[in-house]
């Protein structure tokens, strides 16, 4: 069987050795074997792979808790398949209101780049039009 050192699975999934340690003592990862002779933790092909999936559910933003819950739902096999597709729809469904509010977002900025562009053009129509604009803007953008 092929072992992975802590430094290779840094490498390989993105996290960081604190953040491995720390998934460890939450049990959110199941305890690492030790090398017998030195200690060090040696992670297998399998402890690599939900590593792995861990960093991308942490790249999406996805909770601790709601890691946790996936955790324990793939143990669950099929039985936790259901659940699955509920939790993983629930945690889309989040990002994408996120996504719609930087998008937002971004408009608002588009818009004030026209606004200063307009100021230094010296187009007050253009000004003013764009202004009254970014004003109707902040009520949803401060939400």
């Amino acid at each position: 069987m092929h072992y992975f050192t802590l430094q290779e699975v840094v490498k390989r999934s993105g996290l960081s050795e604190h953040t491995l340690r720390y998934y460890e003592r939450i049990g959110l990862l199941d305890e690492v074997q030790r090398d017998d002779s030195s200690g060090h933790r040696r992670y297998t092909e399998e402890d690599l792979r939900i590593i792995e999936a861990l960093a991308c559910l942490r790249a999406t933003g996805m909770s601790i808790d709601d890691m946790r819950r996936y955790r324990e739902l793939h143990k669950d096999g099929l039985d936790g398949a259901r659940e699955q597709v509920e939790l993983f729809e629930a945690h889309r469904q989040k990002l994408e209101l996120e996504l719609a509010k930087k998008q937002e977002h971004l408009r608002y900025l588009e818009y004030k780049v026209a606004f200063w562009k307009a100021v230094l053009a010296g187009d007050s129509a253009k000004v003013s039009e764009i202004g009254m604009v970014t004003a109707g803007m902040v009520k949803q953008l401060v939400k």
